[in-house]
Order: structure tokens, then C-alpha cells, then sequence
């Protein structure tokens, strides 16, 4: 009888163990996932403005049509930054829409799903819906002052990133040891 106590409490201690290495090793995950998340936002914003710059040169420089200068972004970019540029040219293409702005503000809708871009970071980008029916010179200034604001933005998010990379790794390793030490 005594010996069946005794298997019993090795199990339910083991199980313990089990349960409380389970709860740190997922906090410590949880901020890993969360740092890389942040770190993806960090390489879509520098996509974006590579697509962007991308998008001026073919505008400016080449005096390629707007749909194909968006179709030949979209195969130099990734991150999915690419199905951005490519669904864009794809609605500009199809007509279903009369507004292009609307296509632009639908299109950041339907990728926003994909990226891991902030509300604010889209706003930035906004604007570009505007671009389509504009004649190359106010299309430029446009571009421009895009990438001015894109650059900032992820000078910005590149630097919040740097400072807490460390720290949103930290925090879940500690956050699951205060859980831990709580439960014991």
C-alpha cells in the first residue's frame, strides 16, 4: 500500500515538473514570437520603400505605364510586399472598380491580413491610391514625399525595434519564471 502512495506522488510530482516547464518554455516562446513579429514589420517597412523606389525608377526613368511598373515591382519585391504591388496592378487592370482610390484602400485592406504593418504605417501609404490618374510629374512628387515619410517610418520602427528587441525576449523568459515561482 505504501509503495502505490509513493508511485503516485513521483507521478503527480513528475507531472508537476512536466507542467511548470511547459508554462516557461511557452512564455519564453511567446517572446520570441513576439520580437520576430516585430522584426518582420521592421523588414516589410524597408521592403516597401526598396518596392517604392522600385516603382519611381520605373515611373520616372523608364516611362513604363503604371499597371506594368506595379506588375514588375511586385516581381523584384517579398515579404509579401510583392501581393501588395501585384493585387494593386491586378484591380488597375480588371476595372472592376471606377475609384482607384477606393482599389488602393481595398487592396491595403485585403493585404493588410498578410503584413504585419501598423494601422499607421498603412496610412502612410494611403495617399498612393491617389496616384493612378495623375500625370507623371505630380506622380513623382508623390512618390517622393511617400518614400520621404516611408524612410522615416522605418528609421523610426528600425530603432524602437533595436532598443526592445532584447527586451521582449527577456520579458518572456521572466515572465514565465514569475509564473512558475508563483505556482510553486
Amino acid at each position: 500500500m505504501l509503495a502505490i502512495i509513493l508511485v503516485r506522488y513521483k507521478v503527480g510530482e513528475h507531472m508537476r515538473i512536466l507542467g511548470l516547464a511547459l508554462i516557461l518554455i511557452s512564455c519564453t516562446i511567446l517572446g520570441f514570437v513576439y520580437d520576430s513579429q516585430e522584426k518582420k514589420r521592421v523588414l516589410q517597412l524597408e521592403e516597401l520603400l526598396f518596392g517604392f523606389n522600385l516603382l519611381k525608377s520605373e515611373i520616372e526613368y523608364k516611362l513604363t505605364p503604371l499597371i506594368e511598373a506595379l506588375k514588375l515591382t511586385s516581381a523584384k519585391t517579398g515579404n509579401g510586399i510583392d501581393k501588395l504591388f501585384y493585387l494593386y496592378a491586378y484591380k488597375l487592370e480588371q476595372r472592376n472598380e471606377t475609384d482607384e482610390k477606393k482599389m488602393w484602400k481595398d487592396t491595403l485592406i485585403q493585404s493588410s491580413k498578410l503584413l504585419k504593418l501598423t494601422e499607421e504605417d498603412l496610412k502612410i501609404i494611403e495617399p498612393f491610391g491617389d496616384i493612378s490618374f495623375l500625370d507623371r510629374e505630380t506622380q513623382k512628387i508623390n512618390i517622393n514625399w511617400l518614400l520621404e515619410e516611408l524612410k522615416r517610418k522605418k528609421d523610426d520602427a528600425n530603432e524602437i525595434y533595436q532598443k526592445r528587441s532584447k527586451v521582449y525576449c527577456s520579458m518572456g523568459i521572466l515572465l514565465g519564471l514569475s509564473i512558475v515561482i508563483v505556482l510553486i
